[in-house]
């Protein structure tokens, strides 16, 4: 058996098994908020924490994605009270722009049997006109 033809099933088999595991555990690729990530399948949850420091701050939110299937719900929260609640699904673009007192707030990226693609970013920043 040539080199060429057993390098090709060893590489559809491993394109098989990753497609087996996938469809059976769901799979998150990438690393916001640096690269796009790729979801198949996915449930999972990506937790930040923002910490912002004097008046005038807030936290600053860019999602975008196309998800053929399931649901992105973007939330900001601090000591169990919810400041920011809002879902996503289909195709997306929006940035979020939420003015919160000084302290550390959590935001959470909760996929829901989440299938496509998803970009994501955040920032406290300091907002002079709102």
């Amino acid at each position: 058996m040539p080199q060429f033809v057993r390098s090709l099933l060893i590489w559809g088999f491993v394109g098989l098994l990753a497609y087996w595991y996938a469809s059976i555990y769901g799979v998150f690729l990438g690393y916001p908020p640096f690269t796009p990530a790729i979801v198949y399948n996915y449930n999972g949850t990506l937790e930040r924490e923002v910490l912002l420091r004097g008046s005038g701050e807030g936290i600053k939110l860019k999602v975008q994605g196309e998800l053929s299937r399931g649901n992105l719900e973007i939330s900001i929260t601090r000591d169990e009270r919810t400041f920011l609640k809002r879902a996503f699904s289909g195709s997306f673009a929006e940035e979020i722009k939420k003015k919160l007192t000084p302290g550390r707030y959590l935001v959470r990226f909760a996929f829901k049997d989440a299938q496509g693609w998803v970009r994501l970013d955040w920032v406290s920043t300091k907002f002079n006109p709102w």
